[in-house]
């Protein structure tokens, strides 16, 4: 099966607060995995497809925190769990964090 995905994932999880906006509300959890154009983490809470988040990720490796609005793209409640899992694409980073993210996950694909 050939891969359809424009950008790779790779597993990190990685501490992450959101707010669900216009809310300011913030909540947290972690990341599943990361890429170039957005993000798969859990929710505590039920998150509309389309609804825009405000997100900032902890990259402690690296002493880099990314902050970007997303766009939730699919929800999935998690079996057996009170959670749920959602995918998210990012709209709206800056340049210097895109290059970030960028960097930190060449250097995570080196070193598997």
């Amino acid at each position: 099966m050939q891969e359809r995905r424009r950008f790779v994932r790779i597993p990190e999880r990685l501490a992450i607060a959101y707010k669900i906006l216009p809310s300011d509300k913030p909540a947290g959890f972690l990341t599943k995995n990361i890429s170039q154009a957005g993000l798969r983490f859990f929710v505590h809470d039920f998150v509309k497809p389309a609804s825009l988040l405000e997100v900032r990720v902890s990259f402690e490796k690296v002493r880099f925190s990314l902050e970007a609005i997303a766009r939730v793209v699919w929800v999935e409640k998690e079996a057996h769990s009170e959670r749920y899992e959602v995918g998210v694409e990012f709209a709206t980073i800056s340049k210097k964090a895109a290059s970030q993210l960028i960097s930190y996950i060449e250097t995570i694909l080196k070193t598997k």
